[in-house]
């Protein structure tokens, strides 16, 4: 019982921190929108499927944690300041913004995915410049969530551009990681003294969870083996690929940092006790506009899931999920990011 409530707190957490996110954006939206003057046509124009949202996003937060509440619009107000004072749009005269959040889709969807914000510059020759802003809300001391991807088609997707040996990696992966959900079944099944058959049926799934926090540590512990052969192996493939060529691996990390297109300007919030600790306002030129240095992989820790891409300004942490219960040979690679340094004070 024990188990089962305190994977139900995650599951509440994980809800609040979306609804907290998402609410979050729209505030930071409505102060820019105050600043500029452009208040009453930014609220005219929201779609009123998207005013539903906001009322559930409020509701779920006051009845989990009103005191968060309470704390996101002085937060939104102080991170609005910041980016209109910011180069990217002081002194600009602005004629439009609106919040995209996950309601539209453009034609470029990696740049609408990553966009919360637009922001509609006037320019002197008449024509109008669009500034897309990335707003991120993160706990101090944590990693910031850029990128979620199939793990069966990361390296081919994001790495293609330093050639085919890409595509080469990408199959003896899958390889390795059908390989490794075949022998954590395996040993789960001699656990409860049955043979796998490739697949896990109602034999383990009718008297065990499909969810590692509701199984015994022994159990537990064979399914982070899992994770941690796949993510070993992920390591040295991208290894690979950063050996063949070092400037153009680099190149390709910017996706994986949250800039698929580099238009997008990344606004990365970090907040402790409820109150903003670090603003940190990013371009693509900031991160990967200068000549490529180096970069360096942490290690793995015994039975972990994850490890780091060390570059100059920001670490790149790179994790192996499963996309929904560990009972499926269905992973995902998410990615999160953490800057060196800089804080408002």
């Amino acid at each position: 019982m024990k188990k089962i409530e305190e994977n139900a707190l995650i599951q509440i957490e994980s809800l609040l921190n979306e609804c907290k996110g998402n609410l979050f954006e729209y505030l930071v939206a409505q102060h820019l929108a105050k600043f500029y003057e452009k208040e009453g046509d930014f609220l005219l124009k929201l779609p009123s499927d998207y005013r539903k949202r906001l009322q559930f996003y409020e509701q779920t937060i006051r009845h989990h944690n009103a005191e968060i509440l309470i704390s996101l619009s002085p937060m939104a107000q102080q991170v609005a300041n910041e980016i209109t004072y910011h180069s990217i749009l002081k002194n600009k005269k602005i004629d439009s913004l609106y919040v995209i959040g996950k309601l539209s889709n453009g034609t470029n969807a990696d740049l609408w995915n990553e966009t919360d914000i637009v922001v509609i510059e006037d320019l002197q020759n008449g024509e109008t410049k669009k500034h897309y802003l990335s707003l991120k809300l993160s706990k101090d001391h944590s990693f910031t969530h850029t990128k979620s991807a199939g793990v069966k088609s990361f390296l081919e997707k994001y790495f293609n551009s330093i050639g085919p040996r890409a595509s080469e990696l990408q199959q003896e992966f899958n390889n390795d990681v059908d390989e490794s959900f075949f022998m954590m079944g395996h040993k789960l099944y001699e656990m409860i003294d049955g043979d796998f058959r490739g697949h896990f049926d109602h034999r383990f799934t009718s008297l065990y969870s499909e969810l590692p926090g509701e199984l015994s540590p022994e159990m537990r512990k064979v399914i982070h083996q899992n994770y941690f052969r796949v993510i070993s192996k992920l390591k040295i493939a991208l290894n690979e690929l950063y050996l063949i060529n070092p400037h153009v691996f680099f190149q390709s990390l910017s996706s994986l940092c949250g800039f698929s297109q580099s238009e997008i300007i990344q606004v990365n919030c970090i907040h402790s006790k409820n109150a903003l600790k670090t603003i940190s306002i990013k371009s693509f030129e900031d991160l990967f506009g200068d000549p490529f240095s180096t970069l360096d992989f942490s290690g793995i820790e015994e039975g972990g899931s994850s490890f780091e891409i060390r570059l100059k300004k920001v670490n790149l942490q790179v994790r192996i999920k499963p996309m929904n219960k560990f009972t499926t040979a269905a992973y995902k690679v998410n990615c999160s990011i953490k800057y060196k340094g800089e804080s408002i004070e």
